[in-house]
């Protein structure tokens, strides 16, 4: 797993790395650290797993920063790092896993990278169909919706230049399966990634790419909890 950990001071780098290699040992977790001072610093080429960064770097915003890494991957995990918490509605654009402010550390650092480690790992499991007989792997981070037609799967791809997947399959058993990987049921024909989610509302669920679908009137509630749920633990917080 390949850690960049990018901050225009040095001693916050180089108190990170250590931390984490420290951590890493302990849990078994094979990691590489790449710790630079300047954006400038860092190979794009490089496939990074997760990056914690800085926001304010002085000529160079992380912001701008976090959005080439995605360029490069989508699957990026980001954790900034920064001394003022007005950022963090900007964060949320550039879909941050987390936000910590340098106060917060010591108390905060170790638990926030276990978190993203598990997001890592959630975002490279596959989910198996077959299809005339052809077993197909598809990354989870690949699918934005699955939809059923009676006993027709369709499974679309956040890739709208590659054409949606159809095979046999029943939606209840399927749910069961895929649930815990980040997706919710939100009517008896839908199951949504919740990565993807923009907009929970009564009367529509929007998806990355403005698609709107409807959720269930009836268990509304129960589905907005779980969305929250899911969303408290995988996505950006304070």
């Amino acid at each position: 797993m390949n850690v960049l950990v990018c901050d225009d001071e040095r001693q916050i780098v180089n108190s990170i790395i250590e931390t984490l290699e420290k951590k890493t040992e302990e849990t078994q977790v094979s990691s590489r650290f790449y710790g630079v001072s300047q954006p400038s610093q860092i190979d794009f080429s490089r496939p990074y797993d997760i990056a914690l960064l800085d926001i304010d770097m002085g000529e160079t915003n992380g912001i701008e920063l976090a959005r080439k890494l995605r360029a490069e991957n989508e699957n990026i995990v980001i954790i900034f790092i920064t001394n003022f918490i007005q950022y963090a509605p900007e964060g949320f654009e550039v879909q941050a896993f987390r936000y910590l402010l340098k106060a917060d550390l010591s108390a905060k650092l170790d638990s926030y990278f276990d978190s993203a480690v598990q997001e890592v790992l959630r975002r490279k499991q596959l989910v198996t169909i077959s299809i005339n007989s052809e077993i197909i792997d598809v990354p989870v981070n690949d699918i934005l919706y699955l939809e059923s037609h009676r006993r027709i799967i369709v499974m679309h791809l956040l890739d709208e230049k590659r054409p949606a997947y159809q095979f046999y399959g029943n939606i209840t058993e399927l749910s069961e399966k895929i649930e815990p990987l980040g997706f919710l049921r939100i009517q008896k024909s839908y199951l949504v990634n919740m990565h993807y989610v923009e907009i929970f509302q009564y009367n529509k669920i929007q998806l990355r790419g403005g698609l709107c679908l409807a959720p269930s009137e009836k268990n509304y509630s129960e589905l907005k909890q779980k969305y929250l749920h899911w969303r408290g633990k995988s996505r950006w917080m304070l």
